[in-house]
């Protein structure tokens, strides 16, 4: 008799569990629905193992959310001894495409410099520079190395198929570089469950995925302040015709009881402006979290 009341109980919980997660869907559904734009959202609750999305399973142009994917490539690079985080590398002025986003070019005061790896790294997740993630590119052979990594991982479809410098020498390659919202939040799933990279690249990666500085209304837009969100997001420009191809922010958030959601946002498509997309992931964001909270 008591094996039957627990097991009873077990699958009430669920149902209510299952109910309550269809309820924060259907509330962002409707959100989603007052605006011009295609949106994808994966939402997992790492230590619960519930998992929600919306468009999950669509393709999304990542933009610089395919920088965390690299990153991750070239910390495998440095777990399995082809180099380490102090590996010089080496920085000239043709290396700095000067018609793109790259603030490590505007503090360059030389032509020809080498710099540590793990700053390439923090320059390229830390401030999305442009210039850096083709350097970690060359670090380790190329796309295909992160393809590669990708399918070691179990997740084939996410797609980085070319650098920066080819996306900005032909705008429609910024649609090569895709994942669906399930992808993402199954890589950053791995990424926290799993053993993926040593105590100290792992630490490296989490602290500078937390100090990340672009689209702080997005993810963290609408959270309470020093809220730690290990993150990444992914920015594309506004065609003449008023339609912006992406406005994302990918990430791992740190509830005060301990717990993690792991929480992948895409706008896309947009005919709204820009203040208005980073507002659709900030209010999301801000569902998810008011959902956790009341979990408690």
């Amino acid at each position: 008799m008591k094996k039957l009341i627990l097991t009873i109980t077990t699958i009430l919980a669920a149902s209510t569990s299952h109910a309550n997660i269809d309820s924060l869907r259907n509330k962002i559904i409707e959100y989603c629905n007052d605006y011009n734009a295609s949106i994808g959202v994966a939402i997992t609750f790492i230590e619960d193992s519930d998992t929600m999305s919306i468009n999950g399973d669509k393709m999304f142009p990542m933009l610089s959310v395919y920088k965390l994917p690299i990153a991750m490539s070239v910390l495998n690079s440095i777990d399995n001894g082809y180099q380490t985080l102090q590996t010089p590398i080496h920085v000239s002025l043709n290396d700095m495409h000067p018609n793109t986003w790259s603030p490590l070019r505007d503090k360059l005061t030389t032509p020809d410099t080498f710099i540590n790896l793990c700053d390439i790294i923090q320059y390229t997740l830390i401030k999305s520079d442009n210039n850096c993630s083709d350097l970690l590119l060359k670090s380790i052979g190329g796309v295909k190395a992160v393809q590669n990594y990708l399918k070691e991982l179990g997740l084939p479809n996410i797609q980085v198929n070319n650098t920066e410098w080819e996306m900005f020498q032909s705008w429609n390659l910024i649609y090569s570089n895709q994942a669906t919202p399930l992808n993402i939040t199954t890589l950053l799933n791995k990424l926290y469950s799993e053993a993926l990279f040593s105590d100290s690249c792992y630490s490296f990666l989490w602290h500078t995925l937390s100090d990340c500085t672009t689209g702080n209304n997005r993810i963290k837009g609408k959270l309470p302040q020093r809220t730690e969100v290990a993150r990444k997001t992914g920015t594309s420009f506004t065609t003449k015709e008023g339609i912006t191809p992406a406005i994302n922010d990918v990430g791992i958030i740190t509830l005060p009881n301990g717990k993690h959601i792991a929480i992948s946002i895409f706008v896309a498509e947009s005919k709204e402006n820009r203040d208005v997309n980073e507002n659709i992931i900030a209010e999301i964001t801000k569902m998810v979290w008011d959902y956790a909270i009341s979990k408690e």
